[in-house]
Order: C-alpha cells, then structure tokens, then sequence
C-alpha cells in the first residue's frame, strides 16, 4: 500500500548539500511537490483494497457494563481523499496536509459482556476525514535518502457502523457509543499505520543502488553528496552525477563541478542541472570505454569514397593510385573531449586522429593517410517527446568551427607532407562531419513516464532541463 515511484520521491525527498558541489541537480518546486503528492494519493486509492488496518481491541463502559470489543479484519474497500494540500518545510522537509476525505470499511467485530456475546460483520463509513503529515528528509551513507515522520495528526468527523451479522436490535441499542468507541480507534490507526507505511518507504530507499550500469562499460554515480536544503518555495537534490568506465572508479578523478544556480524562470514544476563536469566524465568513460572511434565509409549521401575523390582535398594520393582504389576514413580519438558550456552555446573540442585506409584487390588496408588533429565543433540540440516510449529523445547536431593540424606534419604512405591545413579542414566538413552528424541523429533516449511539456537551455558551466509532471 502507497509504495511510491522511485523516481518521483528520490527527485522529491533528497536535496543538495554543502561541501563539494555536485556534477547534477534537481530542484522540485511546490507544483512539483504537489503534483508528486497527487499522484501518491492516486496510488493510494488505486490501492486501497490491498490495504489492512491492524485489529482494534478494548474495554469500554457502556450502559453502566463493561464490555469488551474486538474489530478484526479491518480492510479499506473505498477511499476519497477530499481536499490536498502540500508545502516544504525550510531545513526539514514536507508537510501534507488531507482534509475531508471519506472512506468506507469493512470489517469483522466481536462483543462480550455478562449480557452480551455477539459477533459479525460490519460497514465503517468515515467522513469528514483528516491527515496531518510532517515528514523529515536527510541523507544517509552511502549517499540515499532517508525519510521519516516527524508529526502525524488525525480527526474523524462521523463514523456510520452497520452490522450484517449477529443481533443486531441489541446492537441497534449500543450502536451510538460503539461508534464513539471506532471513531477513537481509527484515529489512532491511522497514524501509527501511516509511520510503518514510512518506514516501509525508508527502508527502500536504503536499498537503492544509485551507481547506475547504462551499458556493460559505462556507469553513472546518481549518489547524493550531502544533506537537504529546503526553502518554503522548492527543494534542491545534489547528485554526484558524474559517469565512469565500469573498470574505473570515480576515486583520484579530477572532475571538480562548479556551483550550479538554478534559475527559476518559467514556472516548470521540475529542474534537472547537468555541470560541464558532469558532461567531461561522460566524455572521459566513453573514451576510456573504447567508443570515441567512427568509421567513415561514404561521401555525404550514399556514394563510396574512393582515392580519386580524397584526391580533391590531398592530390599527393594520386600520385600513388592513379586508379580509383575504395578508401575507408578512420577517426579516432587520442584523448577525452573537452566539453565547453556557455550561455545558449555548447562547444566540444576533439583531439584524434584522421586515417584513411586504402582497399586493394586482396582485400588487404593500408594507411596511406594520417594527421593528428584538434578539431572544434559547435553542438545544437534538441529535445522532443520520443515516439512510441515513455520518455524523452535528446538529439544534437554538430556544427564544424575548424580544425587545426597537431603535432607531426600529416603523412602519406608514411611520408610526411606539406598538406595544407585548408584541404584537411574541407575534407573534414564535407566527408567526415556527414558521418559524425548521422551517428548522433538517432538521439540519446531518455526512458521517463512522468516528465511532459520539456525544455532544455544552456548557461555559464552548465545545462538545465525544465519540465512538469504528467
């Protein structure tokens, strides 16, 4: 009962620290945590039939006799929660408040007295029901959330009993003080029910694994680093956010993310910032991974590349294939990008190496073409709805600023030449770029059910994804 997403309460319930700054953070605001409280309602009432109060028990004075009381198999059948209203408490966490709600209950009583040895079943109504909750947020090692109830009130208004079993004129004739009796009684259940249902929460949490394994060579560290900040408008989650080889720890690494400042502009309900760090440690694992390696096969469109056509841009190759021999561009990184976030721009600089390799008859390669290079890209990109999935696609599209020449003098055939830097910058827009912008075309998924009406921006060191709720 009320087991919440993951996703929403580990966006909700954890928040930045102080320290060292994070590679990521999301800030939730108060129509985020309303609308995160809406839905753990809607699962409540979703839920509700799977959901048991414990047994209530007693003695009670009625009509000058005692007698004792037994409800037993108390079980929710209908629940309305009436009015919700929710809130952060600043440097404690959320306070829900539930007003006016109704419920109906089944249930199974028992009555012994020296006149009185009855049993049966019966239908609570509950009105005018009432919740008060304070729950307190904190990290805990190894950096998960924690949650637990600080304060829980409770009221009822009216409660309606009728029996279906045993004599009910007896009944009849001691219903209005049983009702006192049930109405006391469940006030009280509710809260100590709504502390374990917390704990429950809590020990969830504890269980998560938040370094993340995105594929067999590269992880993700969403771990928080420090303890909540909370304001009376929205909370913060600092997350390490900073990705590594599955073969390499994040320990002695050099990514050192600056302060993110999330600006609240457009009223989205949640904030998701992403540091230049963050992005240099997702470059740094793929180059460590093996991955920064792009095989260029074709001309912009469908035609081969032969050495006739590399021969417009490096005329050497003619001199040592006077016959079109099919070539195969290779380039390769030869250290991790370098990622560089300024306001509405984003540049990545790539340091590689560019190898062309000829075909011959025997199927055998031969590099007749290399160069170190340092070449700069401007990235555009885009963020839209993915098609047929839950989540979002953010795509991109690289933008060639230039290239410099690295090191040695470029080499044909091992022969080092006077290529000029130009020829290799044109080769590089009009054969490389085309393959490099298909290969980034199909996008980075983003599997998400709950984020809608998204919208990404660019500032000083880092980005920021705003979104609502669904």
């Amino acid at each position: 009962m009320w087991v919440p997403n993951i996703i929403f309460l580990l966006l909700t319930l954890s928040t930045i620290c102080y320290g060292s700054n994070p590679g990521a953070k999301i800030l939730i605001t108060e129509q985020g945590l309303q609308k995160g409280v809406e839905y753990l309602v809607n699962q409540m009432m979703s839920n509700n039939t799977d959901f048991k109060l414990p047994n209530m028990a007693g003695t009670e004075n009625i009509a000058s006799e005692d007698m004792n009381y037994e409800f037993t198999q108390i079980r929710i059948v209908k629940f309305q929660p009436g009015t919700i209203s929710s809130q952060w408490v600043p440097e404690t966490g959320m306070h829900v408040l539930m007003e006016n709600g109704k419920t109906v209950i089944n249930a199974n009583w028992k009555l012994e007295s020296w006149l009185i040895n009855d049993s049966g079943s019966c239908v609570l109504s509950l009105s005018g029901l009432s919740i008060n909750i304070m729950m307190g947020i904190r990290r805990i090692d190894p950096g998960v959330p924690s949650i637990y109830l600080l304060d829980c009130q409770s009221s009822i208004q009216d409660v309606d009993v009728q029996i279906l079993g045993g004599v009910s004129y007896i009944f009849d004739s001691l219903k209005e003080p049983i009702q006192q009796v049930v109405k006391r009684s469940v006030t009280q259940q509710l809260c100590s029910s709504m502390r374990n249902e917390v704990k429950k929460w809590d020990q969830s949490f504890s269980q998560l694994n938040l370094n993340l394994t995105l594929n067999p060579l590269i992880k993700f560290d969403l771990s928080l680093v420090g303890n909540p900040e909370i304001s009376d408008h929205y909370a913060n989650m600092g997350l390490k956010g900073l990705f590594h080889s599955s073969n390499k720890s994040l320990s002695g690494t050099s990514f050192s993310p600056a302060p993110i400042t999330i600006p609240v502009q457009n009223g989205a309900m949640v904030y998701i910032g992403v540091s230049q760090s963050s992005l240099e440690s997702l470059s740094s694992a793929y180059y460590s991974a093996g991955f920064l390696t792009f095989q260029v096969s074709h001309m912009a469109g469908s035609k081969e590349l032969t050495t006739a056509e590399l021969a417009n841009y490096i005329p050497e190759i003619s001199q040592h294939f006077p016959d079109p021999t099919p070539v195969k561009i290779q380039l390769h990184s030869t250290r991790p990008p370098l990622v560089f976030l300024r306001p509405n721009n984003m540049t990545v600089q790539f340091g590689g190496s560019l190898q062309t390799h000829v075909y011959n008859t025997k199927n055998e390669t031969k590099n007749v073409f290399s160069a170190n290079i340092v070449a700069t890209f401007q990235v555009s990109i885009s963020l839209a709805d993915a098609i047929g999935a839950q989540g979002l696609n953010f795509t991109g599209f690289l933008t060639f600023n230039g290239l410099q020449i690295e090191g040695s003098h470029p080499s044909v055939k091992g022969q080092k030449v006077d290529v000029s830097v130009n020829r290799v910058q044109q080769l590089f827009q009009d054969v490389v770029m085309p393959v490099v912008n298909e290969n980034f075309a199909g996008g980075i998924f983003i599997p998400s059910n709950f984020l809608k009406n998204s919208s990404f921006s660019i500032h000083q060191g880092f980005a920021i994804l705003a979104a609502d709720m669904k």
